[in-house]
């Protein structure tokens, strides 16, 4: 199962299981061993996730907060258990599509679909940073939010890094978990507070619809930077400060998002709108997770749903009337269609990709 690495002790309770035959393991579990099995009696796909016990401390965050909180976008836990003095789990349902890094990477994602998502999340993190659960979970990022692969429900997950933060404090320590995806209050003060997980939320939104996102630090250098990099003959630490030098300066000019790498269809509202949400001065970003869903559904009323798909670009009208742009000799053309069957050309456009992107946003 690849799972070699992982403590025999654990190993062992797994393989005394009786009621969930364990078929999977993955590596991709922050903070603890993650297992994926069937239940025999309820025939249901659960994941079992390890972590490190300690009575002493409190290393049960995780568990508690789950089963404090019922909510249809936060992660459900069945069940929690001690199995060692050094280990512990918890049970909680396996979400068919995986994390929203691993659906990105392998689904198409169109522009309602981002949105959607982008509300779903947002819907689960207004339930934690409401009265009386008052969390901030300081660690969004697609690996943290699981989805479901045939109703693209997203659930937030991976409460590690959360925070309690009282009604008369504004602010809490900042968590240093991902370094890209930390607001500019993060990195300059070391503070955090709820709109700092709207800012991680617009940085996700920013990644479903395609904008460049490099996963390797070093690919966040320009071409200058990665030259003076490779000359650095002192330590490997030496070289992820410069790396992380690069990276906060980015954060804190709110220049870490390209927007030019969005799709050509992304238009300026809802260039706008990431904007908003990713703003470094907190005076001009979303004060609420309510202001954030008002203008994702605003968009969707004002935009026709697109996608790309290999070289070709779609939009759909309320299900009516289908777009699709293809390159041919002469520059791009578009057809149309009412059943995404038979189509037909359309010539209402000069033939460059911005004419027809035009066209479709006026039709």
């Amino acid at each position: 199962m690849g799972d070699e690495n992982v403590d025999e002790i654990i190993k062992d309770f797994i393989s005394l299981q009786n009621d969930i035959v364990i078929d999977r393991y993955s590596d991709s579990g922050a903070n603890g061993e993650l297992y994926f099995g069937k239940r025999e009696l309820l025939s249901d796909r659960v994941a079992l996730k390890f972590y490190y016990y300690n009575k002493d401390i409190s290393t049960h965050n995780e568990p508690l907060i789950l089963k404090s909180i019922e909510h249809p976008n936060i992660l459900k836990i069945y069940d929690a258990k001690i199995i060692h003095q050094q280990y512990a789990y918890f049970l909680t349902p396996e979400i068919s599509g995986g994390d929203l890094k691993n659906f990105k990477d392998n689904n198409i994602v169109s522009l309602y679909d981002a949105i959607n998502i982008t509300q779903g999340i947002l819907n689960g993190l207004s339930e934690l940073h409401r009265n009386p659960n008052n969390l901030l979970h300081r660690d969004l990022k697609p690996k943290n939010i699981l989805i479901d692969q045939e109703t693209k429900t997203p659930y937030i997950a991976d409460f590690g890094s959360v925070k309690f933060i009282s009604n008369t404090e504004n602010t809490v320590v900042a968590s240093k978990s991902t370094q890209i995806y930390r607001p500019n209050e993060s990195v300059l003060q070391n503070v955090y507070n709820r709109q700092s997980d709207i800012y991680q939320v617009g940085i996700i939104l920013f990644q479903l619809l395609g904008g460049k996102f490099p996963e390797a630090p070093f690919d966040w250098l320009d071409e200058r930077q990665k030259s003076k990099y490779l000359k650095i003959t002192g330590s490997e630490f030496e070289k992820w400060q410069f790396i992380d030098s690069a990276i906060d300066n980015l954060i804190v000019k709110n220049k870490l998002l390209d927007y030019d790498s969005l799709p050509a269809f992304i238009n300026n509202k809802i260039k706008t709108v990431i904007k908003t949400a990713t703003n470094k001065d907190l005076n001009k970003r979303y004060f609420t997770c309510s202001e954030f869903i008002k203008e994702l559904f605003d968009l969707k009323k004002q935009n026709k749903d697109w996608w790309g798909d290999n070289k070709e670009i779609y939009a759909n009208k309320e299900n009516k009337k289908y777009y699709r742009i293809s390159e041919d000799k002469k520059g791009y053309c578009l057809q149309v269609s009412k059943n995404q069957v038979n189509w037909t050309k359309d010539n209402k456009h000069v033939g460059t990709l911005e004419s027809i992107i035009s066209r479709i946003h006026k039709d």
